[in-house]
This record gives C-alpha cells, sequence and structure tokens, in this order.
C-alpha cells in the first residue's frame, strides 16, 4: 500500500516529467515551423531567380525539411533525455540508499538533495527513521543482554530448586520400602513441590501446588518446603505441622496466593499411615485394584489462619504403592486440548514395578499423550512402595 508521501511524489515527478515531454514537442513543433518556413522560402526564390524547374525545387525541399525535422528531433530527444535523468537521478540515488539500510546498514549516508521539494521532505522523513532505527537497535540489543541474563539466573534458580527436592530414597532400616519423587517445570522454575525424609522409624512426606507461576511462585514453594521441613523435624503430629505451616503462609499474604497441599507421616514398620489434606487432589492407593484414598479435602494453605484440618488414619497394605501428583499430570493437554484424565492415569499405575520406573512409565505416557503440546503447568509425582515379604 502506497503511502499519502510517496503518492506525492510519485505525481510529482509524472506532472514535471510530463511538462517535460509537452515542451519537447511544442519546441519541436515551432523549430520545425520556423525553419522549414524560412528554407520553403529561400527554396522558392531560388527557383524564381534561377528558373529551376519547380520538381527539382521540391524534391530540394522535401529533402531539407526532412533532414532538418531528423536532425532537430534528435537533438531535442538528446536534451530531453538529460533533463528527465537529471531529474529522477536523486530518487535513483536515494532508492540505493534505501536498500543498503534495508539490508541492515543503517550507517548508509542517504544522497545530498538539492531541490526544495518532496524528495527533500522524503529525504528528511527517511533520515529520522533512519535514526530512529538505529536507536531501535542498540536498545534491542541490550535488552537482549539483558534477557540472557536473566535467563541465565533464571536456569541458576531452577537447578536449585530442584536440588532442593529428593529423588529416590530406600530406607536403610527397612528395605521393604522405596520412595520416588520427580518434579518437571513448565517454565525456568515452577511452583510445585514435595518433600520426604525418615526420622525416627516415620516417613514424613508431602506434595504441594502452589497457585500462581513463574519466580513468585517459586519463592512461595521454597517458603512451603522449608517450613515443612522445619516442622516435621520436631513434631510427629502431622495436624499440628500443617495448621503451623498454615499460620506462617497466611501472614503477610498480601499478593492472596495458596496451596494445595498433602502431607502425611507414614510408620515404616507397620504400615499405618497418618495424612491431612489441604485442598489437594487425592492420592491412588495401588493394589488389586486402583483407589483414592479416602481424604477429604479441606482449605488450601494460606487462606485462612484459623481453619482447623483433620488428620485420617489408612493402614497400607503390604504389596501396594501410594502414588501422589498434581493437577498438571491430570490436566496436561494434548493439541486438540484434550486432557490427559484421570482415567488414563489409573490405567498407568501398576504395582509390579518399583516407584521409579512407575514415575518414569507415567512421565512417558503423558509425554506421548501430549505430543507437540507445550507443557502448560508443572509435573509432579511421588510414588511410595510398600514391598510385600
Amino acid at each position: 500500500m502506497k503511502t499519502p508521501r510517496l503518492l506525492r511524489i510519485r505525481q510529482s515527478l509524472a506532472s514535471r516529467i510530463t511538462l517535460w515531454v509537452v515542451l519537447y514537442v511544442v519546441v519541436t513543433l515551432i523549430i520545425s515551423a520556423v525553419l522549414g518556413n524560412y528554407f520553403i522560402l529561400r527554396i522558392v526564390r531560388d527557383i524564381e531567380e534561377n528558373g529551376i524547374l519547380y520538381v527539382i525545387g521540391v524534391r530540394r525541399m522535401r529533402l531539407v525539411m526532412t533532414l532538418l525535422f531528423l536532425l532537430t528531433l534528435g537533438i531535442l530527444t538528446y536534451l530531453l533525455r538529460r533533463s528527465i535523468h537529471k531529474l529522477i537521478a536523486p530518487l535513483t540515488t536515494f532508492t540505493q540508499a534505501v536498500d543498503e539500510v534495508a539490508r541492515g546498514n543503517l550507517q548508509a549516508e542517504l544522497p545530498v538533495i538539492q531541490s526544495k521539494d518532496e524528495m527533500r521532505r522524503l529525504h528528511r522523513s527517511f533520515s529520522l527513521m533512519q535514526q530512529s532505527l538505529a536507536r531501535q537497535m542498540e536498545e534491542l540489543k541490550q535488552v537482549n543482554e539483558e534477557k540472557g541474563r536473566l535467563e541465565g539466573e533464571l536456569n541458576a534458580a531452577r537447578d536449585i530448586q530442584l536440588s532442593m527436592l529428593p529423588e529416590a530414597y530406600t530406607p536403610a532400616t527397612d528395605s521393604r520400602w522405596d520412595i520416588s519423587g520427580s518434579l518437571t517445570p513448565a517454565h525456568e522454575v515452577g511452583g510445585d513441590l514435595y518433600d520426604f525424609f525418615v526420622r525416627d522409624g516415620k516417613l514424613f512426606f508431602c506434595i504441594g501446588d502452589v497457585s500462581g507461576k513463574g519466580v513468585p511462585a517459586a519463592l512461595v514453594m521454597a517458603t512451603t518446603l522449608c517450613e515443612f521441613r522445619i516442622a516435621a523435624s520436631h513434631v510427629d503430629d502431622i495436624e499440628k505441622v500443617i495448621t503451623y505451616i498454615n499460620r506462617i503462609m497466611c501472614k503477610g499474604n498480601d499478593s492472596m496466593m495458596f496451596v494445595t497441599f498433602f502431607a502425611g507421616v507414614l510408620d515404616l514398620t507397620s504400615g499405618r499411615l497418618n495424612y491431612v489434606n489441604a485442598g489437594h487432589n487425592k492420592p491412588f492407593i495401588v493394589s488389586n485394584r486402583v483407589i483414592e484414598l479416602p481424604a477429604k479435602p479441606g482449605l488450601p494453605l494460606g487462606i485462612e489462619d484459623t481453619i482447623p484440618y483433620v488428620m485420617r488414619e489408612y493402614d497400607i497394605p503390604p504389596g501396594s504403592m501410594l502414588f501422589l501428583y498434581t493437577d498438571g499430570l491430570t490436566e496436561a493437554m494434548n493439541v486438540q486440548q484434550e486432557q490427559f484424565g484421570l482415567q488414563r492415569l489409573t490405567e498407568q499405575l501398576n504395582t509390579g514395578t518399583n516407584s521409579k520406573a512407575q514415575i518414569e512409565k507415567m512421565t512417558q505416557a503423558v509425554h506421548q499423550f501430549v505430543g507437540d503440546a507445550p507443557q502448560s503447568d508443572d509435573l509432579t509425582m511421588l510414588a511410595i512402595r510398600y514391598i510385600e515379604n
């Protein structure tokens, strides 16, 4: 689409070229008429004075007129060509300079325009645009450098965040148990969390999902994880641990971020599990069949500091597995916007494998289902298997 300024320049050049052509035609006709009239009179006088035959005079007149017209036409054509070339030469040079700028040479020197017309105004506008582009390119370079620095810092933060999480564990006091966890952030840093450790013959574990994404969610994740480790290192009652963490999360929570959280204490000798669900997805018990762990969700952490949390108990039978996850698993979507869902999740659960292999199998199933679709949420899983003797 042509801009109004380019249209004006085009019309201006067309008008001036048209004027030159009109002048060319007029001058040619005038010169031809004047010189033709002169030579006609000259030939007529020669005929009258010398008595040359009329036919010879006419032929001579035609020849002279033709030669004269061709000579005049050639001279005027040359002058017209020079004039038009001089008229459009600045535009040609200007186009060459514009091509240089288009190829990335923002320092290309623009031609000097002497005429005070649209070409001068176009030259001024393009010069300003050239300077503006140079400034923007410099600013873009600085932005890219800053972006690279931030990406480096976020990658470092990702490594630090992942290093806070345990991967696999087999209690030295009881080889009947094996535990594995996995967290795959959707971005550089994420808001999911899980943790487990053994103290006094008991396994303390948790899994959670912070509302939101990115750096704020990662900070809340780190805070929640640290508070769980501090509280669970000294208190066996998981209900008191959750209540303590909730009070901490509610203090100064101006951003109104919350955490869905599931935490439990498992007696590694008896298989007795005490647990509290603070608004999180219900875990699965996988044995000869797959069932959801009875766990009516309470409010997530960080919403109300006076809310009571209820602890429940469950005896995990030997040969079964406790599988916990965040909604990044069930809500993983493929390019058709279909979710992985609970049915596909339960189809992948199998007690005939260890906890690490179970998580790897689930991860592979999700990746195959999602395909080329981008990961929309953090993907976190925790598996605790009670090996049957």
